[in-house]
């Protein structure tokens, strides 16, 4: 039977069984509480039928198993309702008899590869298990039910059935999307929509009264939120390779610095490069050292970071509201923030000087509550390990919060004393490594103090200049609605004078302020701006009328609503977006959730906030499988990496033409030769340099014409953007080389 025979048979079968189920759902809806109808079981039995034939095709045990056992069962539930007799005689006979005539056949009848049945090489063995286990919780619920069926005479559903199928469905998905098999997701997909409802049914009569779940798991629940955080930031992890350009760069570093031992003076492909101090360079290398050197550990110690903001905000709010319940509202937000998410999600400095930052803030108000010095203390510490991050941007937030503390709201800051030797440490941390370049060449000071923070701010050095009101729009889309909420009650808190609430009002608008004067403008720029407002959010938030509550809410889903059909149909937008069923199984789950709780009576200051927090959980889980799909839309070379490495060993040298492309550098073994043609991203810092080695590496075509032609090494390969290969250099050269391939975008000549 061919591929598509097959699919057909399989999707039929999970028609069928979708069918029972909408049949069921639509008689229980009608009497208001969960019905058995004989048509459930009748659709059972042929849909058990066609999905055991398909499992034996496929040598699945994992389906085959299952199915066996609810086929009894089907049978036997019909014989209860009285309606087994009821079927023409050569169709009960037939449906007896044909399982058995199918094993027969296929132990006497044909070649039957049994010992791939039972130990397929297809299916790794962990992946077995689970899938096994997975079919075996979720096949017990018909024997769960066969039993109640058969103590209480009738035919019906426990609701225990329900959790049961649940458990299940969740587990066999997991499978099914390991193995790559489409029937069963489509399957396990739509079932956990009509388990919940029917588990809704089942409940409707103790909804009537509205809970809330933050109140009922206020013990487990902030740990189970970090727990739950976790394994979504984990998963997938490597599912991609380093990305052009940022990513690629903080990564290659560390991996030279391991390389040559050299810790103080970092460089970017055998070149000085000092854009930013060092500390992010320092932990990625201590991941590499743990763990080897790979996109995945380049990224391990972001995720921990992005956990450790969140702990830290939910600190924060306790020390601020003193209420655990707002404080885990505040975490809850500000984890369902996409900037968070994005700033692990691609290694940047942005991630460890958000919890450095962060860290600062909550010293400082540690220190506010009792004046304690060790609290001060730390607070200069982190600021000094903020400046080791970033530079002098690590103080804009905790100096404007000083700043109008200290102005706005006559805050008393304590012995001088102990803030000249906070500052003593400060300074000692955070320009130990400048004040050491600073000696060894006394031009650093220019490079970095000029170039790199004053001209950074006033003007469009590095090209990435926006709008002055583009980070106002970032902000309401990536804190949607959170800071319309605030912006919403802002006059309000003006008036009232809670100091507190005044704090958090400065943390957020007077930071946007300045980060939108600047001329250089990148999203994760204002990270640490975000847990002010989620903190600040929060708060107004549980003092809204559930009217104001209700509205937001309807707003937030139809937002929502939208990003997720976007997502769904964005390759018909563009069809270079390629979205496999992987993606779609963790959007239809996430669409799932969140219909599926609107369903519940849950009071609207859980659930909008809990929604929008499983949400983001939803997209950035899903969006795994896009990176890794998607390799030349998200600036992933690693199609092109991996052809190199595997289809040409005897490449020595990867040219690169106009391009800088570190991540060439870090995902192959191969020299890296860029050609400078014009491009601005090879503008090197060449200053520094003690030699001229580096010349090597980096060629001036506008100087050496004809250098691909004449002077490269006959043991390379070229790269050229698509967009680049009528360029002179690159057509004149094209004609030394006997292929070409295309990948991604790219064009090698080799």
């Amino acid at each position: 039977m061919n591929n598509f025979m097959l699919l057909g048979l399989g999707l039929i079968a999970q028609g069928l069984f979708a069918a029972r189920f909408i049949i069921q759902l639509l008689k229980s809806e009608k009497a208001q509480n969960v019905q058995s109808p004989a048509l459930f079981w009748q659709l059972s039995l042929l849909a058990s039928f066609l999905l055991i034939l398909y499992g034996f095709i496929r040598s699945d045990i994992v389906i085959v198993g299952g199915q066996i056992v609810g086929y009894m069962i089907y049978i036997r539930n019909l014989q209860i309702k009285g309606d087994w007799k009821g079927l023409p005689l050569l169709i009960r006979i037939l449906a007896v008899l044909l399982p058995s005539v199918l094993f027969l056949f296929l132990i006497f009848g044909i070649n039957y590869n049994w010992e791939k049945f039972l130990a397929n090489p297809e299916i790794e063995g962990l992946l077995l298990t689970w899938g096994t286990l997975g079919q075996v919780v979720f096949t017990s619920r018909f024997v769960v039910q066969w039993l109640y069926s058969e103590k209480r005479k009738e035919s019906v559903f426990p609701v225990s059935f329900w959790h049961i199928s649940m458990a299940g469905a969740l587990m066999i998905a997991v499978y099914a999307v390991i193995r790559q098999d489409a029937v069963l997701f489509i399957g396990q997909a739509f079932g956990m929509i009509v388990y919940s409802r029917n588990l809704y049914l089942h409940y409707q009569q103790s909804f009537e009264k509205a809970k809330s779940l933050v109140f009922k798991f206020k013990r487990y629940r902030f740990p189970a939120l970090m727990v739950f955080t976790a394994m979504v930031l984990m998963f997938n992890l490597g599912n991609w390779e380093v990305t052009e350009s940022s990513e690629a760069r903080y990564a290659q570093i560390p991996k030279e610095m391991i390389e040559s031992g050299d810790y103080m003076h970092p460089t970017l492909m055998g070149i000085y490069h000092y854009h930013k101090p060092p500390m992010t360079y320092w932990i990625t290398a201590v991941a590499y050292k743990l763990f080897g050197v790979s996109s995945w550990s380049a990224r391990i110690f972001l995720q921990i970071a992005v956990l450790m903001q969140i702990w830290l905000v939910f600190q924060i709010g306790k020390l601020l509201f003193g209420d655990n319940k707002t404080a885990f509202y505040s975490a809850l937000i500000f984890a369902s923030f996409p900037t968070l998410i994005i700033s692990g999600r691609a290694l940047t400095t942005d991630g460890f000087l958000a919890v450095f930052v962060l860290a600062a803030i909550y010293t400082w108000f540690l220190y506010l509550r009792d004046y304690k010095k060790r609290y001060l203390l730390l607070f200069y510490l982190m600021l000094g390990f903020g400046f080791l991050t970033k530079g002098p941007v690590a103080l804009i937030v905790p100096v404007v919060l000083l700043v109008f503390q200290k102005i706005s709201q006559k805050t008393k800051f304590g012995n001088g004393r102990i803030h000249l030797l906070g500052l003593l440490v400060f300074l000692l941390v955070g320009f130990s490594w400048f004040v050491m370049l600073y000696i060894e060449d006394r031009q650093f000071l220019d490079y970095f103090v000029f170039k790199h923070t004053i001209e950074r701010f006033s003007s469009d050095t590095f090209k990435r200049s926006q709008p002055f009101w583009f980070y106002i729009a970032i902000v309401i889309l990536t804190a949607f609605p959170w800071f319309l909420v605030i912006t919403s009650r802002v006059k309000s808190l003006w008036v009232g004078k809670n100091k507190d609430m005044l704090v958090l009002l400065a943390w957020v608008f007077i930071p946007l302020l300045f980060f939108s004067m600047s001329q250089s403008k990148l999203v994760l720029y204002i990270l640490p701006v975000y847990p002010g407002i989620a903190l600040a959010a929060s708060a107004i938030w549980v003092g809204l009328k559930n009217k104001s509550q209700v509205t937001w809410d309807r707003i937030q889903f139809g937002f929502q609503l939208l990003i997720l059909i976007g997502l769904a149909v964005s390759p018909l937008v563009d069809s270079k977006i390629v979205l496999n069923y992987k993606f779609y199984f963790i959007l239809v789950v996430t669409a799932s959730i969140l219909v599926s709780f609107r369903a519940i009576n849950m009071k609207t200051v859980d659930k909008t906030i809990l929604m929008g927090y499983l949400f983001l959980m939803g997209i950035t889980a899903s969006s795994t499988y896009f990176f890794g799909n998607n390799s030349g839309m998200v600036n992933d070379p690693k199609n092109v990496a991996s052809f190199i490495q595997n289809e040409l060993p005897e490449v020595d040298h990867i040219i690169i033409y106009d391009r800088r492309m570190p991540s060439m550098s870090f995902l192959t073994d191969k020299n890296i030769i860029s050609l400078y043609d014009g491009s601005e991203d090879l503008n090197r810092e060449t200053q520094f340099e003690k030699d001229e080695k580096w010349k090597a590496n980096l060629i001036n075509l506008k100087e050496e014409p004809d250098w691909l032609t004449k002077k490269r090494p006959s043991d390379a390969v070229l790269m050229a953007k698509k967009n680049k290969i009528e360029a002179d250099p690159i057509k004149d050269a094209a004609k030394g080389f006997g292929n070409m391939k295309e990948i991604d975008g790219w064009v090698l000549f080799y």
